[in-house]
């Protein structure tokens, strides 16, 4: 995800350094309104709302929860699944 994208910009730089062939930034979501530099990935997933949370596959709600999702979830995070009630048994 890019966000204010400085951590990217510094990275970029840095290996840039190393005068590699090509150097492209892929991202899966992009938030444009927060950027606080001047980048744009070259490609992205996603391109999303500045106050739109998102949570599952690796990215944690704003609670910690929803990071093992396998599905992305907008909107302040996963919902819980609560353990499904075991049936009474009856006796026989």
């Amino acid at each position: 995800m890019i966000e204010s994208g400085v951590t990217q910009d510094f990275l970029l730089r840095r290996i840039g350094e190393s005068k590699p062939r090509s150097l492209r930034l892929a991202v899966l979501l992009d938030k444009p309104s927060r950027r606080h530099v001047a980048l744009e990935p070259d490609y992205f997933g996603f391109q999303t709302a500045s106050k739109q949370l998102w949570s599952g596959y690796g990215l944690a709600a704003a609670n910690g929860t929803g990071r093992n999702g396998k599905h992305l979830v907008a909107g302040g995070g996963a919902k819980r699944r609560s353990k499904p009630r075991r049936s009474a048994k009856k006796e026989r």
